[in-house]
Formats: C-alpha cells, sequence, structure tokens
C-alpha cells in the first residue's frame, strides 16, 4: 500500500466514524483568508459610511448598508475565531 492509500483510508475511517482530521496549512490558510477578508469588509463600511454621509437624503438605504456589513464582518470574525480554536484543539 502507497503513502497516499494509506493516508486517504486512514482519512476515510475518520470520516466514517466523525472524525475530520484537517491539515494546518489548509486551516492556516482559511484563517488568513477570513481575517483578509473581514479587512476589505471593514474597508467597504468605511467607504459607504462615508458615502451616507456624502448622501445623506440621497441615499435611503445607505445606513441598512453599513449595518449589513459591521454584521457580515462580525460574523466573519467569528468564524476564524471558531477555526483557530479548532486548529488549536487539533494540535
Amino acid at each position: 500500500m502507497s503513502r497516499d492509500e494509506l493516508v486517504n483510508e486512514v482519512m476515510e475511517r475518520l470520516k466514517e466514524q466523525g472524525f475530520l482530521m484537517i491539515t494546518d496549512d489548509f486551516i492556516d490558510q482559511l484563517i488568513i483568508t477570513l481575517h483578509a477578508n473581514v479587512t476589505i469588509i471593514n474597508t467597504m463600511t468605511e467607504l459607504a459610511e462615508i458615502e451616507t454621509q456624502m448622501l445623506g437624503s440621497l441615499l435611503p438605504t445607505g445606513s441598512r448598508q453599513v449595518e449589513s456589513l459591521k454584521n457580515l464582518s462580525v460574523k466573519i470574525a467569528e468564524i476564524a475565531f471558531n477555526v483557530e480554536d479548532v486548529r488549536h484543539e487539533q494540535r
């Protein structure tokens, strides 16, 4: 049995047992991506806030967009922290 076949068999058995092993590289990349998304969304939120201030009543949905972006940022940050917890538990 080759190394790859062994790894695949072990992974399949872990999945069958309800365990899922995720490589550290994948988790690290996921965390980086999630934090990058939070940074981008926060920038978009700042731009939407400025746009809302500048256009005022001409943009009636502006404040809702800002709130939506803020909520999205919080949710993604929570996911990132949960993934970090999984990484720590897995080690």
